[in-house]
């Protein structure tokens, strides 16, 4: 056999060993370097809440701060978007409220790994707004049961201007305005984190007040029974009316129930007038004391003006009791022509040529025919026909009944003409109705186309 013979057989010993050792080292050296190169990887990264609105949607921007990593996998929750590989992923929006997770891991190609976690909590959408329900109308008192509109609030604070209570924090409370007038509600909802307010403004009618009084026709002016009320109804805010009068068998109402009825008081005496008012949310009633005169049946008039016949415009010429005026050229109509008593005529300033005539019998003067005319007897020179009533007994009538032994005919000579010689002067009539009457003329004043008469009127209320 062969004897083989290694290649290193003609090296000593002692210098194999060393090559072995140097060869062991190298080989260490190596290793050991390639394990310090080995890189380690932290996931890291931050969120921004875009306009700090956490009310959905929400929009989160991500900012990645890893080191040692050279690829990276997200994972989102509740989002449209459920991963991304992206170093900085594009932002996301979350839709609906609810808590979240955004994880990211991060890794490099050594095979190191990291992994970071973020929960989020997305607030519902954030809406304030509210409404109310009135009980009964918008007069004071009133009350709001208030009704909370809002979306995504966990806690209320209202105020109330002018309301009771001034401040809650219930979600929807009751609050009550006595006071009139313009009152501001506002609502301020909070999630933790945002605050939202609104508010609305409410008007408050004034409560219920009640008041009247009365007017009466000229005729009865006097207060003297029979007298007609017309009730005046001042109550503001009610809405419905309830009149009574004591003691009640003397009276009557045209109705009980209507705002502004009449009162016809029949007899004389004292009486009190009651009107309740009412509403939904309140009944008041209020009192007022009226005294009905005895019936003396005489209207009575003092300083009535009659002009001649240039101041027919101007001042009048023609007298109606029931209306207890004068009236003028022009305000003479088919309403109030059946009401004039008597015309006075007088030619010009000198009152040399002067007569009272019936509202029929225009003719010997300048005036234009009086529309639904009655006829009226008048005496206006008593002196011609026998005088029978003189200054003194006229100054003395008191009643109507004074009248009773006067007889008025018509005569022309009765109504002649007469001049401003004799003063006082009294001048008879009496209404086709029947009712007599007396003008006493106090004075004839002079003063050009406006020149008058001075009289004092008395004429029974019924004949």
């Amino acid at each position: 056999m062969k004897k083989t013979t290694s290649k290193y057989a003609h090296f000593p010993l002692k210098t194999m060993l060393w090559v072995l050792s140097i060869s062991i080292f190298i080989i260490a050296f190596f290793s050991s370097c390639a394990r310090e190169e080995s890189i380690p990887v932290k996931a890291d990264f931050s969120i921004k809440i875009i306009n700090e609105d956490y009310s959905v949607p929400v929009k989160v921007q991500i900012s990645n701060a890893s080191s040692g990593a050279d690829t990276f996998h997200w994972s989102f929750e509740g989002t449209s978007v459920s991963s991304s590989t992206e170093r900085n992923p594009k932002p996301i929006v979350y839709p609906t409220a609810g808590t979240y997770k955004i994880i990211l891991t991060a890794s490099n190609k050594d095979g190191n790994t990291d992994t970071k976690t973020i929960e989020i909590k997305v607030d519902e959408a954030m809406k304030v707004d509210f409404s109310w329900e009135m009980t009964g109308s918008d007069i004071a008192p009133v009350t709001l049961q208030m009704k909370d509109l809002s979306l995504g609030a966990t806690s209320y604070s209202w105020t109330f201007d002018g309301g009771m209570p001034a401040h809650s924090t219930e979600k929807n409370p009751k609050v009550v305005f006595h006071s009139q007038g313009e009152h501001t509600i506002k609502l301020t909802i909070h999630n933790g984190r945002e605050t939202y307010s609104v508010e609305k403004k409410i008007m408050v009618k004034p409560a219920m007040a009640v008041d009247f009084d009365w007017s009466v026709d000229f005729i009865d002016e006097d207060y003297q029974a029979p007298v007609l009320l017309h009730l005046n109804n001042h109550s503001t805010n009610a809405t419905s009316y309830s009149w009574a009068m004591s003691p009640s068998a003397n009276a009557s109402f045209s109705s009980t129930t209507d705002m502004n009825p009449t009162l016809n008081i029949h007899n004389p005496g004292t009486y009190t007038i009651s009107l309740t008012a009412t509403n939904d949310k309140e009944s008041k009633t209020i009192e007022k004391q009226i005294i009905i005169k005895p019936n003396t049946n005489l209207l009575s008039f003092s300083d009535i003006k009659l002009g001649i016949n240039t101041a027919h415009s101007s001042i009048g010429s023609f007298f109606s009791s029931s209306l207890g005026k004068v009236i003028t050229k022009n305000e003479v109509n088919n309403s109030n022509g059946h009401l004039i008593d008597f015309v006075f005529f007088g030619l010009n300033d000198s009152f040399n040529y002067n007569q009272f005539s019936s509202p029929t019998n225009l003719q010997n003067t300048t005036f234009r025919e009086i529309p639904n005319a009655k006829h009226t007897k008048i005496i206006s020179t008593q002196e011609l026909v026998g005088i029978q009533l003189n200054e003194s007994q006229f100054n003395n009538i008191n009643h109507g009944n004074d009248f009773r032994n006067i007889t008025i005919n018509e005569s022309s000579k009765g109504n002649s003409v007469f001049n401003k010689n004799t003063t006082p002067r009294i001048i008879l009539f009496q209404t086709q109705d029947g009712r007599k009457g007396a003008i006493k003329i106090k004075t004839f004043v002079s003063e050009g186309t406006q020149s008058y008469i001075l009289t004092d009127i008395k004429v029974q209320k019924l004949p």
